[in-house]
């Protein structure tokens, strides 16, 4: 039987003093101008809250800013850089942009194991060369098995699996001229084999996801591993970018 997981009870009060009670496991603040926090609350016993700022075009990324007010208060206040968000709301920030969406197809234990979507940004905005559109979907082992033997031919549910589609998206700029193009793919992480493969390597858990989810991405965009010297390649990658996120070597075991 499936632990029933309890959702903690949020009071709202309007400005009359008036309550409304309701169960949640996640709640939004909308401040307009594109800018919302967004307060998840852990599926795990001991009260933790995660907080996580969200642009509305999913094409900035937003910052939270935190000011102490008091000993037991603070405030936070989301916010976009300058060129991220310019008039109208869709501008895109200079450099490579990543337009992120996750799926979790997955319940129980392997939701819990399963890493928030600010640590999937996280992890794949450090792995970002290029404009990238992408789709992380999480999910459970007879997914994950029947994928990797539909188009890999193995019988069996592995760690990640990089969906790559041919030709790039391209986004119309605000005078209707084609620009910002950006490759598009999909990823696929199994969280019970990444689960079951940190514990055998004796890796944390956020740790073996970031390395997963930056091999994705470099497969995204045109990094492989077939060739001993294309492989060699890729792994100094992969190496340099979990430095900077402050992971280990992911191939030191």
């Amino acid at each position: 039987m499936t632990k029933q997981i309890s959702k903690p009870l949020i009071i709202m009060t309007d400005s009359n003093g008036r309550n409304r009670k309701m169960n949640a496991e996640q709640f939004e603040v909308d401040f307009g101008s594109g800018r919302r926090l967004l307060f998840l609350f852990r599926e795990v016993g001991g009260g933790d809250l995660e907080i996580e700022a969200v642009a509305a075009t999913g094409k900035s990324t937003p910052g939270i800013c935190i000011h102490p007010c008091a000993s037991n208060v603070i405030s936070l206040r989301v916010e976009i850089p300058s060129d991220s968000l310019m008039e109208g709301g869709d501008a895109l920030p200079a450099g490579s942009v990543l337009n992120l969406f996750v799926q979790k197809a997955v319940e129980g234990v392997d939701r819990i194991n399963s890493p928030r979507k600010h640590q999937i940004r996280r992890w794949a905005q450090a792995a970002l060369f290029h404009n990238v559109e992408v789709t992380v979907r999480l999910v459970g082992e007879a997914e994950g098995r029947a994928l990797n033997k539909n188009y890999r031919g193995k019988d069996d549910a592995t760690n990640v699996l990089t969906f790559a589609y041919g030709g790039k998206k391209t986004e119309k700029n605000e005078k209707g001229n084609g620009s910002n193009e950006s490759m598009i793919g999909d990823l696929v992480l199994c969280v019970p084999v990444v689960v079951r493969e940190a514990g055998e390597q004796g890796k944390a858990l956020d740790a073996h996801f970031a390395h997963l989810v930056v091999h994705g991405m470099l497969h995204l965009q045109g990094f492989d591993h077939k060739k001993k010297s294309d492989a060699t390649v890729m792994e100094a990658r992969e190496r340099e970018i979990l430095s900077v996120l402050g992971y280990a070597d992911p191939y030191v075991v």
